[in-house]
């Protein structure tokens, strides 16, 4: 009774720890992940280092990705927060000239009479904007803490990375020596799925980037309209990495940037990624991932939606590779059970 009690004590204060540090666990969980998708480049570069150094190979690394990251956002953040700046600028002077412009819409209004009601939507829309002075304070301290987060992360990842292969050495050398290889096999396969999962999901996102790009400069060509399909192609790329959520994520900034521009080139894109979004999540999603996973499509969707369900933006990161892990232990239990039975099989019977 005293041991079921404690048992139970010690179940309600880990749970409880687990709620007050939720928030830690995911960026450490984030970092793991981030640390095992590197990993391969880090180990490249180390070969090829006269030093062999690891922690030069993943300040090289760091060094490579950062100033992608950073020269992609110079590319795309002035241009976008210039487009939004005049569009919002011009709203209320192009509500106003609905009541004069000859247009459909300007009949309708004069029609109906409804000059006062668009004189009311415009200064409804000039009294919000003066007032955003509250969420723009609030809107830079989420931003803050999300810089925050990103150089937490940051900071784990090129720690996992540095200190993972002793940290993994370690553990191994703890394992029982009998089954010592078995386990260590078992880790590589594991992850191997992790890092096939990794480059299946940049491929998926290349391959976005690269039809949305055709889309944007077919588009922007015969509406002559002035956009930036690079970068537009870039946040395409960008958020494709996160499956399921990345490609609504994407659609959604595209499209509002091609409107500030122009309606009918929106319109055409919010087409076009509403069929290819269809097309990648029944096509290139499943196959793509299931050779790196090893698993059947049905499994690797039915796992990106259980992720999506569960955890988000991140249990989508982390669904499949996951599944492909425990597919792995599975299958490694499955394989020792039917050696079990062989041997059984096989032996003699004993006819005494």
């Amino acid at each position: 009774m005293v041991k079921g009690i404690a048992i139970a004590i010690g179940a309600y204060l880990l749970l409880k720890f687990v709620g007050n540090v939720a928030y830690q666990l995911q960026l450490v969980a984030i970092a793991a992940f981030l640390a095992l998708a590197l990993n391969p480049a880090v180990t490249w570069i180390t070969h090829r280092l006269k030093s062999r150094s690891r922690v030069r190979a993943t300040a090289t690394a760091y060094v490579m990705v950062l100033t992608i990251l950073i020269s992609f956002i110079a590319l795309i953040v002035p241009p976008l927060v210039n487009q939004t700046t005049e569009f919002i600028r011009e709203v209320p002077q192009t509500i106003n000239n609905i009541k004069t412009d000859d247009s459909p819409l300007a009949d309708t209004v004069r029609r109906y009479n409804l000059e006062s009601q668009v004189d009311r939507v415009r200064d409804d829309f000039g009294h919000r904007i003066g007032d955003l002075t509250g969420p723009v304070f609030t809107t830079v301290g989420r931003v803050g803490g999300a810089i925050i987060s990103i150089i937490t992360v940051l900071v784990l990842t090129f720690m996992m990375l540095v200190e993972g292969p002793l940290w993994y050495k370690r553990f191994m050398a703890l394992q029982d020596p009998g089954k010592r290889e078995h386990r260590k096999k078992l880790a590589h396969k594991m992850y191997r799925v992790v890092t096939s999962y990794v480059n299946g999901q940049v491929l998926i996102a290349a391959i976005a980037a690269a039809f949305a790009l055709v889309a944007l400069l077919i588009g922007s060509t015969i509406f002559n309209v002035s956009v930036n399909p690079v970068a537009l192609a870039g946040i395409v790329f960008l958020f494709g990495l996160i499956p399921m959520f990345g490609n609504i994520l994407a659609a959604t900034i595209v499209v509002l940037v091609s409107l500030l521009s122009s309606v009918p080139l929106a319109l055409v894109m919010a087409a076009f990624f509403l069929v290819y979004q269809q097309v990648e999540n029944a096509t290139l999603q499943p196959y793509i991932q299931s050779k790196g996973s090893q698993l059947t499509p049905l499994t690797v969707f039915i796992a990106a939606l259980l992720g999506v369900g569960l955890g988000g933006i991140m249990g989508a990161l982390a669904a499949i590779p996951i599944a492909g892990c425990i597919r792995v232990l599975v299958d490694d239990k499955l394989k020792t059970k039917m050696a079990d039975l062989h041997a059984i099989d096989e032996a003699p019977l004993d006819r005494k």
